[in-house]
């Protein structure tokens, strides 16, 4: 015997229903997508802006200790011009990104003496953000005036530092800047504005 199934029609509610749900599905589709897209603008927006303007970048070493340890990040702001005495910057060397301190400014006269006390234009300077003082490693004969678009820069950590004092890292070419350390940004209980050092 042939047995035929019946098969009912959907009633105008239960279609209204279904388009219903299919265009709450629909929306909620597009704006998962639209929230995705934000995200991704956004991010590549941030990549942008610290790689341009805002660097990020990870101590490594001990040559800027006690402001700065191994491995603290910190932000900076990518300035060639306008730095002064005692700002922190940060520049490339031979492929690498050195951190130091901006000593002497274009038309200064930079003398270190045996005792590693440091002179420009004749005054001696305390330096408080310096461990120790020392003269050495250095290479260079003392005094040097430092020409126009250029910086000498010491390590805070004197004794063991690469720094101007040697004629393998030489005077700061404003070409060789990355920018200037405005804040430690990590570990993040020494969050610290590097600009009142």
């Amino acid at each position: 015997m042939l047995r035929i199934k019946s098969t009912r029609r959907p009633t105008v509610a239960e279609i209204q229903d279904e388009l219903a749900q299919l265009r709450y599905k629909n929306k909620r589709v597009i704006a998962i997508r639209n929230v995705l897209i934000l995200l991704l603008i956004a991010s590549a927006m941030l990549i942008i802006v610290t790689n341009l303007w805002f660097p990020v970048l990870r101590v490594s070493g001990s040559s800027m200790q006690p402001v700065l340890k191994n491995e603290d990040v910190i932000l900076c702001i990518n300035q060639q011009k306008d730095n002064n005495r005692g700002d922190i910057i940060v520049f490339y060397h031979n492929d690498k990104v050195l951190i130091r301190r901006i000593i002497g400014i274009p038309g200064d006269v930079i003398k270190i003496d045996e005792a590693g006390v440091v002179h420009i234009n004749g005054q001696a300077q305390l330096e408080a953000y310096a461990t120790v003082l020392a003269l050495e490693p250095c290479d260079i004969e003392f005094p040097v005036t430092v020409p126009e678009g250029k910086y000498f820069v010491l390590g805070d950590q004197r004794s063991t530092s690469m720094d101007s004092r040697s004629e393998t890292v030489g005077m700061i070419d404003n070409s060789q800047l990355i920018g200037k350390a405005l804040f430690r940004v990590w570990p993040l209980d020494t969050l610290k504005n590097l600009q009142t050092e």
